[in-house]
Order: C-alpha cells, then structure tokens, then sequence
C-alpha cells in the first residue's frame, strides 16, 4: 500500500522539454522553455542527487515510480506523513 515507507507529497519541479518546428528562441531567458511539471507520491527514497516516488502501487504488477534529479525540484510539499504500524498499534 502507497504511504506505508514514506510520505505522500508533491514536488513541483523542472523538466526538460523539447521544442519541434519553433520559429523563434528566448536567448536571454532560456529556462523559460522548460517544462514545469508536478508529481505525486510515496517519496520511498531521496538523497543528494535523486528523489524516488511511487505513484502506483498493485499487489499483481508491483509498483510504478518516477525518480527527480532533486537539483530539478523546486517544492516540496508533505500532503501526508507516513503510515507506520507496529505490533502496538495492531493489538489495539
């Protein structure tokens, strides 16, 4: 189940894009041709270099994620902290 190793979130974040048949090109700003992009979902690994999400979890097929260079993000947002059970919590 998604939410069980780490936390839902969203990351806003820049993607790479690719202009086919332009006519003209911003010189002066070239990041305005990125293209900015949202994901959600279980953030189940992060490090210097890369953010690792599940966004689809099936107990048949398994999981699919994306993985972010995390110097690409830009926001991080916590929609829902992680669910943790343990023995404790099972017994109540």
């Amino acid at each position: 189940m998604l939410g069980m190793n780490g936390p839902i979130v969203k990351i806003r974040w820049n993607d790479a894009a690719q202009q086919v048949k332009t006519h003209a090109v911003n010189i002066a700003a070239p990041e305005e041709n990125l293209s900015i992009s949202e994901s959600v979902g279980e953030m189940v690994a992060k490090d210097d270099k890369a953010i690792t999400l599940v966004n689809h979890w099936n107990d048949v097929d398994g999981v699919d994620m994306i993985t972010i260079p995390t110097d690409w993000c830009h926001e991080i947002e916590v929609l829902k902290e992680c669910i943790i059970e343990n023995s404790e919590s099972q017994q109540e």
